[in-house]
This record gives C-alpha cells, structure tokens and sequence, in this order.
C-alpha cells in the first residue's frame, strides 16, 4: 500500500531523476518493511514555477506524502521519516527550508491494492 505522492516545481526533476528518486524510495521501503517491491507506488506531480512558496515568498518547494497502513511504532515512522527525507534531499537538492513531508496512515481495512482488502499490519 505504501503510497507516495513528490511534487515538485515543473522541470525540476528530469525523467532520469525521477526514476532513479522512485527505485530508490521502492527499494528501501520494500527492504524496511518488509514487504514486496509491487506495493510501493510512486506518483510525481509537477506544479508551475510561479506556484511553490516557502515562508510566504516564491521558491522550489518539494513535497513528499505517504500514505501507510496504520499500526507502526513511532520509532519506526521515525526511522521512516529521517531515510525519506535523506533520499528526497540527495534527489532534488533542496535545502531543508523547502521540504515538507507529511505521513498519513491509512486503517487497513479502508483500502484495497490488487484486488483485495489489505490485511492489517504484522505486529
């Protein structure tokens, strides 16, 4: 179910950059929770230059929202948090004034993924 939604200024990120961003988020995630590559899905979405602000002025702000199954530790969510940022800093370059992420957890039962109901997170 891992869901990732990066938005960034439009032409920030060259396609190249995208995909190298999405294989390395897939991967870390697939290996931190434990759980197959085909869950993680990454969308990008691009807004125009004139559009991001930071601190109520114009900038490349870069946003990343994941959207989780509810049921982690806040330690983990912690250790999450802190690869996430990492990985999205080393991609765009952006300084930390102008990063945003934001975890959103989900209840199992209120989604589905391939067809199916997700089960509830492995304790």
């Amino acid at each position: 179910m891992p869901l990732y939604t990066i938005t960034t200024r439009v032409n920030s990120l060259s396609g190249e950059s995208k995909a190298a961003l999405a294989a390395a988020l897939t991967d870390f995630h697939s290996r931190f929770a434990d759980v197959p590559t085909k869950w993680v899905h990454i969308v990008f979405h691009e807004y125009a230059a004139d559009s991001g602000f930071s601190n109520g002025l114009r900038s490349p702000t870069v946003a990343l929202t994941l959207l989780i199954r509810s049921g982690r530790s806040p330690e983990y969510k912690r250790q999450l948090l802190t690869k996430i940022w990492e990985l999205l800093q080393a991609a765009t370059s952006a300084p930390d004034e102008e990063i945003v992420i934001s975890l959103l957890e989900g209840d199992a039962s209120n989604a589905m993924e391939m067809g199916k109901i997700l089960p509830d997170v492995a304790r």
